[in-house]
């Protein structure tokens, strides 16, 4: 067995070598032709440049912002636009799961880019009125945003861990509302709903049958509320009311007619200061807005006129 183990070896052997001796009688007999293209110049120099990195992640937030997202009608809606949506959106509904808030987000914005087209097609752009609040809309975007730049340098995490320590920590949390919402596409329907509320009509279950907002299923209920988290009609109107208590009549907000009810109201533990930094750097940007704005002001020549049109100088600017 040893010996035809020992054999075997040997015509391996013997076979490699044969091999080795003609490759490297066929190496001394080829022609010396022009080299690959594809071969380096210089074999103690690599190919490639290795100074620098192979993944280049400058302005990749720049390029993740243009992805697309969605088109109507060949207009590009961006995963940009779906991020200061979701930014605009109140901190309680912010913090809906992403694969949740996704989806919805970017059927609104179809649906608004949708509107802007029907709009462009009949020519509401070139309405003055229109014309200008679209100017107004355009320099209230561009001063937020002089202001915020202007203003965050001076936010930073040490003041507003300072701030947290002097006006939040170990005092009672915000009051909250347990609220029901039922929302209508029109006031006609909304005050039907309230009609059979006062004659005793389940909220919930009127919620689950002819609300059109996204918590109808669960009969309108947002759970624990914080005034911040709602937007202004909804929070103004919730907040004044007791528990138990339904708004008597409808009211407008973002998407439609509104029917309001308080479940039960209560104090909110103490907010962590996770929780509580995005309102904290909300009230330091609104504290200190006023001395930017003033500051902007020095050196700008201004001119103001009358109902009139006739410019105020010296006492009748007073």
């Amino acid at each position: 067995m040893n010996w035809q183990h020992n054999r075997r070896h040997i015509m391996r052997m013997s076979l490699l070598l044969g091999l080795l001796s003609s490759s490297g009688a066929l190496a001394q007999a080829a022609p010396q032709g022009d080299p690959s293209p594809f071969a380096p110049g210089n074999l103690r120099r690599p190919i490639f440049d290795t100074s620098k990195p192979i993944v280049d992640t400058s302005h990749v937030q720049e390029r993740s912002a243009a992805t697309v997202v969605a088109e109507v009608d060949g207009r590009a809606i961006t995963l940009g636009d779906v991020s200061d949506a979701i930014a605009a959106l109140p901190p309680g509904m912010q913090s809906t799961p992403f694969e949740e808030l996704y989806p919805s987000v970017v059927d609104r914005l179809a649906e608004r880019e949708a509107l802007v087209i029907r709009a462009q097609q009949q020519a509401l752009d070139e309405d003055p009125v229109i014309r200008r609040k679209l100017k107004a809309a355009t320099n209230q975007v561009l001063a937020d945003e002089m202001l915020k730049r202007a203003i965050m340098p001076s936010i930073t995490e040490e003041a507003l861990l300072g701030r947290y320590n002097k006006d939040v920590a170990n005092k009672p949390g915000p009051d909250e509302v347990h609220l029901r919402v039922i929302m209508t596409a029109n006031e006609e329907t909304a005050r039907g709903l309230i009609a059979e509320l006062k004659a005793g009509a389940d909220f919930a279950a009127l919620a689950k049958r002819s609300s059109t907002d996204s918590s109808a299923s669960v009969g309108g209920d947002l759970g624990f509320m914080r005034m911040d988290a709602l937007n202004a009609e909804v929070g103004s109107v919730a907040f004044v009311l007791v528990p138990g208590q339904f708004t008597q009549y409808p009211f407008r907000s973002a998407g439609g007619w509104f029917i309001v009810k308080v479940e039960e109201r209560r104090t909110a533990k103490t907010l962590s200061y996770a929780d509580a930094r995005s309102i904290l750097e909300q009230i330091m940007l609104r504290e200190t807005a006023q001395v930017v704005a003033a500051r902007a002001i020095t050196g700008v020549a201004i001119r103001e006129f009358d109902i009139n049109g006739r410019e105020e100088t010296g006492a009748s600017l007073k």
